[in-house]
């Protein structure tokens, strides 16, 4: 998800950078993802979901940042709006989350990216098998549920310097 929101802001490690990754296997799709999860990675909690450290890997790409709590998903339009995109964390029981590459996750992150006419939640989502299928649409309300009674609307707020943030 870090990587998405870099990506769209136009930041992000270079082809050197995660050379490594390449090197040891030319057809390798994503590099940047294993580059990103590398200087993420939080050995305590043995996983690269550590909040502050994407937030702080985002920093040395030149973006401002901050793991903050929104109080809803009307809240989160207004960023969107804005034009940028956030990463939510969210976890959810069986059956929780239609649409979802799983059946449920004890923590998950994903970007919010849009909401459509009816107001259901556009995602770029990392759980996605394929690039074909990342940009999901999730039931507004099923979302909204899952994210507020698993994190309480936490989100990883990243963004160029320079960027208007809306007032909440």
């Amino acid at each position: 998800s870090t990587s998405m929101i870099l990506g769209f802001w136009g930041r992000g490690p270079t082809p050197a950078d995660y050379s490594y990754v390449t090197a040891a296997d030319p057809g390798h799709q994503d590099p940047w993802v294993d580059y990103a999860a590398r200087f993420t990675y939080d050995y305590n909690y043995n996983g690269a979901g550590n909040w502050p450290f994407n937030v702080a890997y985002a920093h040395t790409f030149g973006l401002e940042g901050a793991v903050t709590k929104l109080r809803s998903l009307a809240e989160a339009e207004q960023y969107v709006k804005a034009g940028i995109p956030l990463v939510a964390s969210l976890s959810f029981g069986s059956g929780k989350l239609d649409g979802f590459p799983f059946k449920s996750t004890n923590g998950h992150l994903l970007t919010i990216v849009g909401f459509t006419a009816s107001g259901d939640v556009v995602s770029n989502d990392p759980a996605a098998l394929t690039d074909a299928d990342v940009q999901r649409v999730y039931n507004r309300a099923q979302f909204e549920k899952a994210w507020m009674e698993s994190t309480g609307g936490l989100v990883y707020l990243l963004y160029a310097p320079g960027t208007t943030l809306p007032t909440p």
